[in-house]
């Protein structure tokens, strides 16, 4: 529930990831599971550790609540 005068479609837009967004959620996800066992890897020339991998992996879970939604 939001209080606002703002209609729900457009804080769902606001929220909603991009396409980029997921896309690089994918990528941090998949560099992770061709490496595992660390706690650290690069990519793109980031350093990325468990706490960007879990972030990763929520911005899909919520990607995947908005679209069962939207059905």
């Amino acid at each position: 529930m939001a209080v606002t005068h703002l209609p729900s479609d457009a804080i769902n837009q606001a929220f909603t990831p991009s396409p980029e967004e997921i896309a690089h959620a994918r990528r941090v996800i998949d560099v992770f599971e061709q490496n595992p066992g660390l706690g650290t890897v690069g990519l793109d020339g980031m350093m990325l550790d468990m706490p960007h991998l879990k972030q990763a992996r929520n911005l899909l879970d919520l990607m995947a609540q908005i679209e069962a939604l939207e059905q």
